[in-house]
């Protein structure tokens, strides 16, 4: 009844903002006022092209270069969303929506600079673009729909910087942070970047001290099967995070107008974690946790562009990387009588990267464009886990769970893109890849035995790309491709989750996601400037699904194997029960395929100057996504969404930029309706806190900017509650609830920057 009536509010407060929403925006387009607008808008012959050039930034007093793009419409979504995806252990190779997808040329909203992407994974486009100096800026292009000759195929936005060439002055960034969150001392991080010119070679040299503190605290409270409280918990976290970072970029121009640019990434972080778990009522608890991690990391990367003459353009990219990570956890009990340590865990994981992709691209009449070419991915990916218990402090460590996986993947993928202007208003891009794989994946056990997986895999992914131009500021897009998804190897290997405190075990014979997407789109840009407002609808079918799966090896009375289930059909025994748990394999899941999934839903996304209100520099601006996903639960056999994944999400951004005065201050709201998680032995609903977030910049002098941010203002992270069951959620009997609550410390962000 709560969810219902939840989601009915929600269903209402979605309806009052999108009513407000199209009323303004409808008010806005008549009443705009024209004399704000100075930028051109520009149709060539692939897509709509809107040119935001240099004197246009000269009123903000922008220092980098992501200062620019924070006044660019569109730009701060992307930007938020590669902060997301790098948070979650994505890429951030310029893509808000290319997370998990394979090679370079997976499409998506995109930021690029000369119409290339950064030729790195590690190497992240945001970090980039904040050590760019705004001076190095020619302008700065909104491409929206199909086009070519870019490194990417994109159905959404493409924002493209162009750089002035043959800057002759040399810049010096520096950018100092203090981070200040409630109940810890301020941390400081500094950054210096260099940049200048010598001849026809540009360069940019940085160095970056990171550091942050933080910390959360859950209250839990237990709640046995018949309702009645039992016991609460008090966990207390906090982490302490050092690192260094060097950065290079080179790019070199050649008289003959072939450009070279080289990139390079070297950084070293450690992290400390500290976790008490302090329980109280009927199970007396009290342990701590704690974590020491130590990541290193170098990345080179590159690409060479030329003309051939009549062979076309040739364009080819390289990536280098190499990352390890180890790390060590302590897990003590009794710390308020006589402490010990029950379990130690080591965990070592090494994993390398080798990319080449080459590409030619061809006029082959006045109106087609045809690329072809190849990309070649080699990687290693080798983690050992290693975890030792025992009960008492005089007891011996005995091994508990034990992993060794080496992994090689070998990815080439040769295609051809084909963009046809049809008429001055459509094209159309085609794309034919043919993906050839193989995967070898060795279980490397205590007495040098090997199990070896060996599977090879060949994907043929078409695309199909339609773009037709309505008036200038309208738009259709419609898409269909064939897409394929980059494992993550992490689920190869055994791990202990520490949020469900149990074992997660690996499964080497995990196979690509291979999706269908249809998309279909309008977009409508408001006159002068004045923003923008779009309408996607998607279906997303999924074949090989990755989500957990039942890994049990089920067993009748004569405990000879049989399948799922035939032992769900097999009258209730607790003994069978028993002996599968204790004398078998245990009640197990791991992540695994599933044959079929859907999705589908629909993404609106808006920008508004508010210049019909007299607010000529200030912007609002939206996104909404509506996501229903289903897929079959593989333990209760129910239909569920995706894991962690909300029906609805809101991200709200506004800026006011008063440039008379060298101010600017806004903010970013973040909403998120429920969600769950499951396992083969529990449900897990949560409801996610708000995120809000306020700032204000300032201009002290020119080329000087202090700015303050104040973050999680909630001070919340959200409430769930988990419902463990005994054995196997399938036999419906609950063993324990429990409601968690955690909170999380506001922060305060003050940093400077500026150049000279």
């Amino acid at each position: 009844m709560t969810c219902r009536i939840k989601c009915k509010k929600i269903s209402k407060q979605l309806k009052n903002y999108f009513n407000i929403l199209l009323i303004t925006t409808a008010v806005s387009s008549v009443f705009i006022n024209p004399s704000f607008a100075t930028q051109e808008i520009i149709e060539d012959g692939d897509a709509s092209i809107v040119t935001y050039d240099k004197a246009f930034f000269v009123q903000y007093e922008p220092v980098t270069l992501l200062d620019m793009l924070q006044r660019v419409p569109g730009a701060p979504e992307i930007l938020n969303a590669n902060r997301q995806q790098r948070g979650g252990g994505g890429g951030g190779n310029g893509g808000a929506q290319n997370q998990g997808e394979r090679g370079f040329g997976s499409g998506g909203d995109q930021i690029l600079i000369d119409g290339k992407r950064l030729a790195g994974k590690s190497n992240n486009i945001n970090d980039t673009l904040g050590r760019i100096s705004a001076e190095n800026v020619q302008k700065i292009e909104l491409i929206r729909g199909a086009a070519s000759g870019l490194d990417v195929q994109s159905q959404g936005l493409v924002i493209n910087i162009v750089l002035a060439e043959g800057a002759s002055t040399s810049t010096t960034f520096w950018k100092l942070t203090s981070e200040t969150k409630q109940g810890h001392s301020p941390g400081l991080e500094a950054l210096v970047s260099h940049s200048g010119s010598a001849g026809r070679l540009d360069y940019t040299f940085s160095g970056e001290r990171t550091s942050n503190d933080g910390f959360f605290i859950r209250d839990e409270r237990f709640y046995n099967p018949a309702n009645v409280f039992s016991s609460d918990r008090l966990v207390d976290f906090d982490f302490h995070q050092r690192g260094w970072k060097l950065n290079s970029n080179l790019t070199y121009n050649f008289e003959d107008n072939s450009v070279l640019r080289l990139n390079g990434l070297w950084s070293t972080q450690n992290q400390k974690n500290n976790e008490d778990r302090i329980r109280t009522g009927d199970k007396l608890e009290n342990i701590f946790w704690y974590r020491d991690e130590d990541q290193k990391a170098w990345e080179v990367g590159g690409d060479y562009t030329r003309n051939l003459g009549f062979l076309g353009r040739l364009k080819t990219l390289f990536v280098v990387n190499h990352r390890t990570e180890d790390q060590f956890y302590d897990r003590s009990k009794n710390r308020d009588t006589s402490p010990f340590t029950y379990t130690i865990e080591n965990v070592h994981e090494l994993k390398q990267e080798k990319i080449f992709r080459a590409t030619l691209t061809n006029n082959i009449t006045s109106s087609q464009t045809l690329e072809v070419g190849g990309e070649a991915a080699i990687n290693s990916f080798d983690k050992r886990f290693n975890s030792e218990t025992r009960d008492l402090a005089t007891d011996p460590f005995e091994v508990e769970a034990q992993d060794n996986v080496e992994i090689s993947e070998n990815r080439y993928e040769v295609f051809a893109n084909h963009t046809f202007n049809i008429s001055s208003t459509i094209v159309l891009q085609s794309t034919l890849t043919t993906e050839f794989s193989k995967i070898v994946a060795d279980n490397i056990f205590p007495d040098n035995s090997i199990s070896r997986r060996d599977t090879s895999f060949t994907y043929f992914k078409p695309r199909v790309n339609l773009r037709y131009d309505l008036t200038p500021q309208d738009q259709l897009r419609g898409t269909v491709e064939k897409k394929v998804s980059q494992l993550d190897f992490n689920n190869f290997v055994t791990r202990y989750d520490q949020r469900a405190e149990k074992y997660q075990f690996g499964n080497t014979n995990i196979r690509p996601e291979q999706l269908w997407e249809f998309l279909a789109a309008y977009e409508h840009r408001f006159a002068n400037d004045g923003g923008s407002i779009q309408f996607e609808g998607f279906y997303r079918h999924y074949k090989d699904k990755i989500t957990l799966v039942d890994f049990t090896d089920y067993v009748d009375f004569a405990h000879n194997a049989i399948d799922r289930e035939a032992f769900f059909s097999l009258p209730p025994d607790i003994a069978l029960r028993d002996y599968i748990a204790d004398s078998g394999s245990d009640f197990i899941s791991k992540s695994g395929n599933v044959g079929k999934a859907t999705s589908y839903g629909v993404n609106v996304k808006g920008s508004l100057r508010l210049g019909f209100v007299g607010l000529a520099d200030a912007v609002f601006s939206g996104t909404y996504t509506y996501e229903k996903s289903n897929v079959i639960d593989q333990f209760t056999l129910e239909d569920r969404p995706f894991q962690r994944t909300s029906l609805h999400r809101w991200d709200l951004n506004y800026r006011h930029d008063i440039t008379d005065l060298g101010l600017s201050y806004g903010g970013r709201a973040v909403f998120e309706s429920d969600a769950a998680t499951n396992d083969i032995y529990y449900f897990w609903p949560f409801s996610p806190q708000a995120s809000l977030s306020v700032f204000v910049e300032y201009n002290i002098f020119k080329g000087i900017k202090l700015r303050a941010e104040a973050k999680q203002l909630t001070g919340k992270r959200g409430f769930s509650t988990q419902y463990n069951y005994i054995d196997h959620i399938r036999f419906n009997e609950l063993e324990e609830r429990i409601d968690k609550r955690t909170t999380v410390p506001r922060e305060i962000e003050i940093s400077i920057q500026g150049t000279f």
